[in-house]
């Protein structure tokens, strides 16, 4: 399953909590339990927002498959949005996962054959229930 993490989510991750849909997420990415894509943008916004975080970062960093969109979009109103998009479009990936679904942001259920999720959404799905059932047998 290909996916595309937008920053948000990243830094939800960081949080600790017994039950952190975000943070299971990205320690499905970091196992490869999930493909997670991003781009030279998107690492750079990564490493903006997650500046304080600098192993969380590194770790990140090695999960990622990096791609190199050809074709800048504008679909988004909120521009920076339109990286993740793009990134996600150039690798045909199945879902972008965001908490940012508001007017303006991600407010469409996908984007070609892309879908849109938030965190929570995104655990409950049974294709993810059997990745994430990998993890805890290790």
């Amino acid at each position: 399953m290909k996916i595309v993490i937008d920053t948000c989510v990243l830094k939800l991750a960081t949080f600790t909590s017994a039950n952190n849909p975000a943070a299971m997420i990205v320690q499905l990415a970091v196992g490869n339990l999930l493909e997670w894509w991003g781009s030279p943008a998107i690492l750079d916004e990564y490493s903006s927002v997650l500046a304080d975080e600098p192993e969380f970062l590194t770790e990140v960093f090695e999960a990622i498959h990096l791609c190199y969109p050809l074709t800048e979009i504008s679909v988004i109103r909120h521009e920076p949005d339109n990286r993740f998009l793009e990134c996600a479009l150039a690798v045909d990936a199945d879902f972008i996962v965001t908490v940012n679904t508001a007017r303006g942001h991600f407010d469409q259920p996908a984007y070609d054959a892309t879908r849109i999720m938030t965190p929570g959404a995104f655990v409950n799905l049974p294709e993810l229930q059997r990745a994430a059932s990998g993890l805890t047998e290790e």
